[in-house]
């Protein structure tokens, strides 16, 4: 019996340590014109394609189909599941119109957003609010990119969408950040200097609310998403004390500030969570476990709610991660980063109930970067595991600038990535560029690579790392089906969910086994009543 549980130990130590081969480049697309075309945003679509989108001043070349209709537009790019396009729309009227954001909607079709300065013309139907500052502007598509309606939301001051998504009732929600006093469509006054702006929209796209949320200073909306409560969780920076719907003081210059509204948009709760320095939220989601992930840039070293100082050079940034539970509780954070610049623009939790993050960095080998720079800037991809232990890292880049906009989970292991690249071929990239910046979006697969042997001092290690005390040892670790148990003496053990709740007891003498096969993935707990030691363990599909 003692021989058959230390090969099945070994076994597993094998499994455990293979977790971290490097992920692999698939497949890559440049896509562009003649001058600047700047990646903002993309949906993984029902078909398995994609829509990527973003503005472009590029006349009809490269990849582009269209002219320009003034200063830079709206422009999306359709493309199948081998990543052909289908098709491409130039979006604009006479002015400057930057798209933000999109999504696949219920019916197929798509919804657009972002800032606008045009008055009517090319496919704006509508005036600026403002002078000559931006609106808000929606352009709802048909699945084959036909418009069916657009939509110019604003005030007498700059509004720009930074963030939208469509709602359970078909309807969109419309965030970003507003300087507009009460004027157009803005029903408040603003609070200071910037604030949140959220619309709500019917299926038509006529206005059915909206909320303007900010304190004294500078308060700048980057993310929402409606929640599973039918609410919504706002996120964004801010640089305002304890004023307006703000209930918490400035940590630093700028903060984290999260907002959690009711179905009506009425305020719930909002947080305040930052450093001494500069810390700034780019991305938000809600989680499996009703929590939230928020992600972003900071400068702070350990002060506020930052834990762990800055890994890089005086002013400059790291990623910053912070785990809330569904009262905006924080649960922990976690600072990635390398000896430069290092900025997180994009995450999302993955089918393992861990994390992808997306940025750029121009750091070299250092912090927990593990490779160096391909040239100015490049992507940077980090994946952590449940309990915020990095898995693997990845440098994406050519011999200039790119930075890394968007990832998506296409399936277990396979990412896509979008952004930007000034780079010609070169480092990872192998397509020339179509002008001074062009669309890059990458394919990215993570594989396990088994090694022939595994040396004495790493099986230990890995050993030690499924999760061993002297009281009882688990493995494997994580786990799919089934728990090795090995106690010394006899022992009652229970396994706990994340919430404390006891899923069953057994008592183990010296070995033993738990069927856990019909339990869904995640974190729980085996707990050794008899001593009290417990275990972390991790269960996967």
């Amino acid at each position: 019996m003692k021989y058959k549980f230390t090969t099945l130990l070994f076994l597993a130590g094998i499994v455990y340590t293979n977790a971290f081969a490097q992920p692999t480049i698939k497949a890559q697309k440049t896509i562009g014109g003649n001058t600047e075309d700047m990646f903002t945003s993309m949906y993984l679509t029902k078909d398995g394609g994609l829509i990527a989108g973003g503005y472009s001043g590029s006349n009809k070349s490269g990849e582009k189909t269209e002219n320009s209709r003034g200063g830079s537009d709206y422009w999306v790019v359709k493309l199948d599941r081998l990543g052909k396009i289908q098709w491409d729309k130039t979006i604009g009227g006479n002015s400057s119109d930057e798209l933000s954001s999109l999504q696949q909607t219920s019916d197929g079709g798509y919804i657009l957003g972002g800032g606008s300065s045009s008055d009517i013309s090319g496919e704006k139907t509508e005036n600026s609010r403002g002078d000559e500052e931006y609106d808000y502007w929606a352009v709802k598509l048909d699945s084959f990119g036909n418009i069916q309606w657009d939509k110019t939301i604003g005030g007498n001051n700059l509004d720009e969408i930074t963030s939208l998504q469509q709602t359970s009732d078909g309807g969109y929600i419309l965030g970003g950040y507003s300087s507009s006093d009460k004027s157009g469509e803005k029903t408040q006054n603003s609070s200071g200097t910037y604030d949140y702006w959220v619309v709500k929209l019917n299926s038509l796209g006529n206005i059915q609310w909206d909320k303007t949320i900010g304190g004294s200073g500078y308060d700048f909306l980057t993310s929402l998403q409606q929640t599973g409560d039918g609410g919504y969780i706002l996120g964004g920076y801010s640089s305002s004390d304890k004023s307006g719907e703000k209930t918490h003081n400035s940590r630093g210059t700028y903060d984290y500030w999260v907002v959690k509204l009711n179905s009506l948009g009425n305020i719930q709760w909002d947080k305040t969570i930052g450093g001494s320095g500069y810390d700034f939220l780019a991305a938000l989601q809600e989680t499996s476990d009703g929590g939230y992930i928020l992600g972003g840039s900071s400068y702070s070293n350990k002060s506020g709610e930052k834990t762990e100082n800055n890994r890089g050079k005086q002013l400059a940034r790291d990623y910053w991660v912070v785990k809330l539970n569904e009262h905006g509780k924080i649960h922990w954070d976690k600072t990635i980063g390398g000896n430069d610049h290092d900025g997180l623009l994009s995450l999302q939790q993955t089918s393992d109930g861990g994390y992808i993050l997306s940025g750029f960095s121009y750091s070299n080998k250092s912090g927990e970067k593990t490779e160096n720079s391909r040239g100015g800037a490049d992507y940077w991809v980090v994946k952590l595991d449940s309990l915020e232990n990095i898995q693997w890292d990845k440098t994406i880049g050519g011999s200039d600038y790119e930075s890394l906009y968007s990832i998506d989970e296409i399936e277990k292991n396979r990412f896509v990535l979008g952004g930007y690249s000034y780079s010609g071929v070169s480092g990872d990239k192998t397509q020339r560029s179509r002008g001074a910046t062009d669309f890059w979006l990458v394919k990215l697969k993570y594989e396990t690579q088994c090694p022939k042997d595994i040396s004495s001092s790493e099986t230990a290690n890995s050993i030690a790392r499924l999760g061993s005390n002297k009281n009882f040892m688990v493995y494997p670790n994580p786990a799919k089906n089934i728990l090795h148990i090995q106690t010394n003496g006899k022992a009652i053990v229970s396994l706990i969910d994340h919430a404390g709740k006891i899923l069953l007891t057994k008592t183990i003498d010296g070995n033993g086994i738990i069927n856990i096969a019909d339990l869904a993935p995640g974190l729980y707990y085996l707990k050794n009543t008899t001593t009290g030691a417990t275990e972390k363990i991790i269960i996967t599909k």
